[in-house]
């Protein structure tokens, strides 16, 4: 790795940058998993599922002394390490930056409190050991990938011809291709902003015919939000500022989307009006190691 931030959740943070360096860290690969299996009559047996254990990391630091240092810089720096990494503030999150410049994070438990060897004359090292129920890793950036929206086309220096001037004009697919390129599959927040009145906004799955439809009518400026995240699933209409929950405008025939690894198309829809319609999916690409 080439730099990791820890962080609790109180907002106590540290990086291994120097004096601190690390020197090793286990668990960010070579991740177990436990396969399920139901017995019959026949020979052998037939997989019912797979479960991921939770992920064990291990990392081992050095705060070196570096020139100038005495015993009270180091005593604040021993200090601080104590305070971050304090199993009462879990989980902590551990922001990963690869030697490629990538950007990832994790939540883990502190399962020992920061241990110290003994001292020696350039460094005193360190060995801190995490367990974590989210066994995922997580890009840091979000992916953004708009369903339905206007393009704007009005541009300077501005000439207007006898004919007039297109201002904007409607994206002209209804189906759009939604990449997920992690390797596990995901949820996602699907936002559907009303331009104006929109009527029983949907959107389906066209590889699996799955649907998330709404029974509600938008009015223009207002923003539908729906996570589908294991966990936090929830439903929130967002109208003249104030948020309000919307759980029970989902129909009862309708899916939570998930996005699959790979190639994922979708397609929007609405009962009435909808060219006013606007639709967007955010998530984030999950990871197995790295």
């Amino acid at each position: 790795m080439s730099l990791i931030t820890a962080t609790n959740k109180r907002g106590d943070s540290i990086s291994f940058t120097n004096p601190l360096k690390l020197v090793k860290v286990d668990g960010l690969s070579g991740l177990a998993a436990e396969n399920y299996y139901s017995e019959s009559t026949k020979d052998g047996s037939t997989r019912i599922g797979t479960k991921l254990s939770n992920r064990d990391i291990e990392i081992q630091f050095q705060l070196r002394k570096m020139p100038g240092f005495n015993d009270l810089i180091i005593e604040d720096y021993k200090y601080q390490i104590y305070k971050v990494f304090n199993p009462k503030l879990n989980p902590i999150r551990l922001d990963i930056t690869t030697k490629t410049g990538k950007r990832y994070y994790l939540y883990a438990n502190v399962d020992t409190i920061p241990a110290f060897a003994p001292e020696n004359p350039a460094y005193i090292e360190c060995l801190i050991q995490f367990s974590c129920d989210d066994p995922y890793i997580y890009g840091a950036d979000a992916q953004r990938v708009d369903i339905a929206l206007w393009v704007g086309s009005f541009e300077f220096p501005l000439e207007i011809p006898s004919s007039g001037i297109e201002m904007g004009y409607r994206s002209p697919s209804l189906i759009v291709n939604v990449p997920n390129e992690g390797q596990v599959e995901t949820g996602m927040i699907i936002r559907f902003k009303a331009l104006g009145t929109v009527v029983n906004p949907s959107l389906i799955n066209v590889n699996t015919y799955e649907e998330m439809k709404l029974n509600i009518i938008l009015q223009g400026g207002d923003v539908l939000e729906v996570s589908t995240f294991t966990g936090n699933k929830y439903i929130k209409l967002i109208r003249n500022g104030v948020t309000h929950d919307a759980l029970n405008t989902l129909v009862i025939t309708s899916n939570f989307l998930q996005l699959d690894i790979g190639d994922n198309l979708f397609r929007y829809d609405a009962d009435e009006n909808l060219d006013n319609l606007e639709v967007d999916i955010q998530f984030r690409n999950i990871l197995l190691g790295v």
